[in-house]
């Protein structure tokens, strides 16, 4: 991702108790870089951590209770508070597992707020160069006031491209590959997937193209609203993740209630 990657850990205010601090970003209404949908002009992407922690820390396992798994030796990583779980490789494999105390946003509105943000964090190869934050990046958000998931995958997906993909030489070209039905582990909404062609990447560290995946489904807890889970990958580049890998990751998408079989 480019250098405008932050990574922003929760903060607490207290005011007489302690308070969760809710952030909202009106990432799909309000930025001139993205068409809002159509059936959802108004639709508005927001990040909340419930339970800030002062040092995000990677998921723990009861050995009591082993894990039940989509993919044999990789681990969970959860985002309690858009109710998702998913998987992602070991450690060994250059992956980080980060959870729900853990946002990374991109873009930068005029108060200093990111425009689009996610938890449930995990990270492939943080820091591969310099000048480079990561290889592939993975969470979720939500999305309120719209229950298009097919607009919303696009949307979603469109404005992460738009905005971690910047070089010295500019914005990165994007273009939608596809919007399809998501069907998987007892979701069902829609997945987007569009492509990134960087302006004039740095050779040997910035990728020169990448490709942004986004699954967004209904939120059960709240009405009119949907959740996103999306993955940034950098492409074109011998340390870049294969793409295996994020379709495995995408398939163990589900539910944190979601019976394994």
């Amino acid at each position: 991702m480019s250098p405008l990657m932050l990574a922003l850990l929760a903060m607490v205010m207290v005011v007489a108790v302690a308070i969760a601090v809710v952030v909202v970003w009106n990432t799909l209404r309000e930025s001139p870089q993205i068409a809002a949908p159509e059936p959802s002009p108004s639709a508005t992407a927001q990040e909340v951590d419930d339970e800030p922690s002062a040092e995000p820390s990677e998921p723990s396992e009861s050995p009591d209770e082993p894990e039940e798994l989509i993919n044999s030796g990789w681990r969970t990583v959860k985002s309690d508070k858009w109710g998702f779980t998913y998987e992602v490789p070991p450690s060994d494999d250059d992956w980080a597992a980060k959870g729900d105390g853990f946002i990374v946003g991109q873009g930068e509105d005029e108060n200093g707020t990111p425009e689009i943000a996610m938890s449930g964090v995990a990270i492939y190869k943080d820091q591969p160069c310099d000048g480079w934050g990561d290889r592939a990046v993975t969470g979720a958000q939500g999305i309120t006031e719209t229950q298009d998931t097919a607009a919303m995958a696009k949307g979603v997906a469109t404005k992460w491209a738009e905005l971690s993909f910047t070089t010295d030489a500019g914005a990165a070209t994007t273009s939608v590959r596809t919007v399809e039905a998501f069907s998987n582990n007892g979701l069902k909404g829609h997945r987007a997937i569009v492509d990134a062609k960087l302006k004039k990447p740095k050779a040997g560290c910035q990728p020169p193209t990448a490709e942004v995946h986004t699954v967004v489904v209904p939120n059960p807890d709240e009405e009119n609203a949907v959740r996103a889970f999306t993955i940034v990958a950098d492409t074109g580049l011998p340390d870049a993740e294969d793409t295996d890998v994020l379709e495995k990751i995408l398939n163990s998408l589900r539910d944190e209630d979601y019976e394994v079989e």
